[in-house]
């Protein structure tokens, strides 16, 4: 669990910038996204802040949250709360994806952190099962757990390649300029002395 806090506090100001950028992208007020984000995904859990986020998540997560609730109350609260600032940002990222080229991304975040409520389940479960029961929800739960680890790689391989591609953008970019320096270097001087027959073609 503590794994799963300290990711949280980690990933949150990234979800905010990506809050931002989101809303700039689409006409929206920015700081106003990224505050009510931080706002609602941190401090306590209201009554009314628990059935906003309730609200949000699909039958099936729903069900999975109310077991853990009836095992332990506070670990509820937090993935409850972890749940509501993963879904904002893979949110924010969809929304994204077809702008900045990142398909699936916003996907792979929903179902890592559906799989981070399951095990938490199934720790849960086995801590307070019978010895009959207790090998078949540990098995249970290495299969989860083996499932959360390849979507974890696959992201690392993603992230990955897109900063070598971003990494061969930037040698090419390098190169080109190093190949016109005096055009860039001339440019940028003409654009300081302000010469009007740089600045305007006609």
């Amino acid at each position: 669990m503590k794994r799963l806090l300290i990711t949280i506090a980690l990933l949150l100001p990234i979800a905010l910038i990506n809050a931002q950028v989101v809303a700039q992208t689409y006409s929206l007020d920015a700081e106003r996204l990224a505050q009510q984000i931080d706002q609602e995904a941190r401090g306590e859990l209201s009554k009314e802040k628990e059935e906003k986020i309730l609200k949000t998540l699909s039958p099936e997560m729903k069900t999975k949250l109310e077991e853990i609730k009836k095992l332990n109350k506070e670990k509820y609260q937090q993935l409850l709360l972890s749940h509501y600032g993963v879904n904002a940002w893979s949110t924010g990222f969809a929304k994204a994806e077809s702008v900045f080229g990142i398909n699936g991304i916003s996907e792979a975040y929903r179902k890592e952190n559906e799989l981070e409520i399951d095990v938490e389940l199934l720790a849960l479960k086995c801590k307070q099962a019978g010895d009959n029961e207790k090998q078949k929800i540990k098995n249970e739960l290495n299969a989860k757990l083996s499932d959360l680890f390849e979507i974890k790689e696959a992201k690392k391989q993603e992230e990955i390649k897109r900063l070598e591609k971003r990494l061969q953008e930037l040698k090419e970019s390098l190169q080109e300029r190093k190949q016109n320096k005096n055009e860039i270097v001339n440019r940028r001087m003409q654009e300081l002395l302000g010469n009007p027959k740089y600045l305007y073609w006609e």
